[in-house]
């Protein structure tokens, strides 16, 4: 078990079983608790026993199979003997493998032990221990509440809460929360909904199996209201079995909401996109000690665990990978669950939540009865299927104007506005997306939210070295028909994913030119967890910084005068950290990069302003100027190589850092 997990799982073992098969026995524990381990260890009295061979391999089955009922390949995660712990010295007779963690996904699941034959080469199910294989039950009942987020509703004093479990009594559950122990408690019943194989748009999302669709349990939410803002309350959920037995959640703690009036001055947003869960055998996804669980722990132990308000998660994008396997957003939630339940969480649709191709179907919860795919992007089937079904379902996102659930809104966070745009749809001038995008930057009353910030899964701006990227369209079309709106009304970050790293850029206006007051900065942080794309980056005069490594930014507002944005790595470093000022003609300053990077690429920036071809521009609002940086910055590497021309200018390519 990885330590950096010890706070999110908690092991609770309880009754042993074995079993034996020829001359090997077996031990395992037949119970343990929601995203508990267990350790299965076995003593052999020959060398050439099963379970001595690395390929030996243990399967887990959920739900458990009948008995005399061949599996076949339905499991979702397997443990090889090449991980067993061997006490003696090879060739081993005895060893244990730890097994998990282990999701209570609301049915009885099952390990089975499988041979590696020599003769046969291939592996062969251990038939004659199925009786005795370890049939638990993960955790106390199907219906104890998991996956809990919270998010904000859009109006002043709410927070909701969403959770899944089973159906509990009467199909009745609820909220609890009070601000202190001896104040009054306000109950809430929940309203819940959940989806089947048929709501997919199809492809294996609609198929039913333990590895494709599974029931997701019944989804739970309910409303918080009447919160004292910026103010600690104490809240928990749950209901009761058909033993008429109570099960309720743990007690959480939150911060409410600070107000949205224009009385507070400051704000904290952390953003990423890009995570995953761990997937198994059946989907290339982060394995379960991913990156992934590392950004949790950062995102824990840099604020949370140091008392530090956060107002909002923002994940922009690519949530859980799923690809059409229902599992996988049972474990996503897992992963995110404790930090999700200490902040608002919330979301912005990326390509492998929402892009599907070959089904016209009224079933798009976005509205659209066909997807979008214009000739120039490349809009494919990366959802297989789920067409954000998933999404629209588990994730109930703040109502503003004209927005559409999950796909497009917006919210205030204290004093900056936030807004989560499609990437995955139209967003050309006079589309519907467009036209309440317009409609809504418009209506930002900038005495009371003076910072905006915008964002989309795919990015206007990144330059990761690709051979024949087919991204870079989809850039280029973002830039012609979302940038000029960021500009015209005054956005000050945009911030995306899509692409595995970490880039910002330098304040940009309309034409993409940098600009020594106003303009817009770039940020695309798709650095939450899954596998890291650049191997080396383009030299563009936009580029301010560029990091290959998984981490987390953090947003921070002091007044209306300075948003300072940080990047910090899995081990808590900062890599970068900039300020955005307003109401100055400060200059645009690169940070967080060694000495020499920082010549060469002023050294490039010089070069292009004398050939006159980024104009300096007097009349905008903000510019960007250091920070200070409390920890240790990256160091990115100085190989200088010709590249190919994506987008007309000529580039070099620098080697991603860390």
């Amino acid at each position: 078990m990885p330590a950096t997990a010890i706070y999110i799982a908690i092991v609770l073992l309880v009754n042993t079983g074995r079993f034996a098969y020829g001359d090997v026995e077996f031990k395992f524990p037949t119970t343990v608790t929601h995203g508990g381990y267990v350790t299965v260890s076995w003593r052999a009295a020959a060398s050439d026993s099963i379970g001595t061979d690395p390929k030996d391999e243990i399967r887990l089955y959920c739900p458990r199979v009948p008995f005399g009922t061949l599996p076949g390949n339905t499991h979702i995660d397997v443990w090889p003997m090449s991980q067993v712990l061997f006490p003696d010295s090879r060739p081993p007779t005895q060893g244990s493998v730890i097994v998990g963690p282990l999701i209570n996904m609301r049915v009885a699941c099952e390990l089975r032990f499988y041979t590696y034959s020599k003769v046969q080469n291939r592996l062969t199910e251990v038939a004659a221990g199925l009786s005795g294989v370890p049939s638990f039950n993960v955790g106390t009942s199907s219906v104890q509440p998991l996956q809990a987020h919270v998010a904000q509703t859009g109006n002043a004093g709410e927070l909701r809460v969403t959770w899944v479990s089973s159906k509990p009594l009467d199909n009745l559950s609820y909220l609890w929360y009070h601000e202190t122990a001896d104040s009054l408690t306000t109950i809430v019943q929940a309203t819940n909904t959940t989806y089947t194989a048929s709501d997919m748009c199809g492809g294996e999302a609609a198929v039913v199996s333990p590895t494709q669709f599974r029931d997701p349990g019944t989804i739970y939410t309910a409303v918080m209201t009447g919160l004292e803002p910026n103010t600690e309350y104490t809240y928990w959920y749950g209901g009761w079995d058909f033993k008429k037995q109570k099960f309720n959640s743990p007690d959480r703690k939150i911060l409410s909401p600070q107000s949205t009036d224009g009385s507070a001055t400051s704000a904290r947003i952390l953003a990423y996109a890009d995570m995953g869960a761990w997937g198994g055998v059946h989907v290339s996804a982060p394995s379960w000690n991913s990156p992934s669980l590392s950004v949790v722990d950062v995102i824990q132990n840099q604020w949370f665990a140091a008392n530090k308000r956060v107002d909002l998660i923002a994940h922009i994008g690519d949530i859980s990978y799923a690809l059409g396997k229902g599992y996988v957003w049972e474990r996503f939630f897992y992963r995110i669950e404790p930090i999700a339940i200490q902040a608002p969480y919330h979301v912005a649709i990326g390509n492998h939540e929402y892009d599907h191709v070959g089904y016209t179907s009224t079933k798009d919860p976005s509205g659209v009865t066909t997807s979008y795919n214009p000739p120039w992007g490349n809009y494919g089937d990366d959802s297989k299927g789920e067409c954000a079904v998933p999404m629209y379902h588990r994730f109930k996102m703040p109502a503003s104007p004209g927005s559409n659930s999950v796909f497009w809104y917006s919210h205030n966070v204290a004093n900056v506005h936030m807004v989560y745009i499609s990437t995955e749809h139209d967003l050309s001038p006079g589309s519907v997306q467009a036209r309440w995008l317009r409609q809504d930057l418009a209506a930002v009353d900038k005495k009371k939210q003076p910072w905006t910030v915008v964002s989309g899964h795919r990015p206007m701006y990144n330059n990761e070295a690709r051979q024949n990227d087919s991204d870079l369209p989809v850039q280029m079309q973002l830039r012609q028909s979302v940038g000029p709106v960021l500009a015209e009304f005054g956005v000050h970050l945009f911030v995306g994913g899509h692409y595995h790293n970490y880039v910002r850029t330098c304040s940009l206006n309309s034409s993409g030119e940098c600009v020594t007051s106003g303009g817009t900065t770039h940020i695309t942080v798709g650095t939450a967890g899954a596998d890291l794309s650049a191997k080396s980056f383009l030299q563009k005069p936009w580029a301010m910084k560029t990091s290959s490594s998984h981490g987390v930014l953090s947003i921070e507002t002091s007044g209306a005068t300075t948003m300072t944005m940080q990047y910090r790595d899995t081990t808590g470093n900062i890599v970068d950290s900039v300020d955005l000022t307003s109401g100055n003609n400060n200059t645009a300053v690169i940070v967080g990069v060694t000495v020499p990077c920082v010549l060469l690429v002023a050294a490039i920036v010089l070069l292009i302003v004398f050939r006159g071809r980024i104009p300096v521009l007097n009349s905008q609002s903000s510019s960007l100027t250091p920070s200070s940086s409390s920890g240790k910055t990256s160091s990115d590497g100085m190989e200088i190589a010709l590249e190919g021309d994506f987008d007309g200018e000529s580039d070099t390519t620098v080697q991603a850092g860390v």
